[in-house]
């Protein structure tokens, strides 16, 4: 028996992230209501930011919320 993908939308909403205690522009990922992750960005990267510390920097935006997004399905 084959188990139905069922469709998530995920919102990016542009916000203000809290990285070291410094304010950065940035997005946060929500799903529903659930914010399930922050990137910022810095120095032409993007950053995810987990409970306001830099965790790992990708070079586009893409790639940022696709591993917020696995890293949420992989803790589900």
């Amino acid at each position: 028996m084959s188990k139905k993908d069922k469709k998530i939308e995920i919102q990016i909403a542009d916000a203000k992230v809290s990285v070291n205690n410094v304010k950065l522009d940035g997005y946060s990922l929500s799903i529903g209501k659930k914010a399930i992750g922050e990137i910022a960005e810095l120095d032409d990267q993007f950053v995810i930011v987990k409970d306001g510390i830099a965790s790992s920097f990708h070079k586009k935006l893409e790639a940022a919320v696709a591993v917020i997004v696995e890293e949420y399905n992989l803790n589900r």
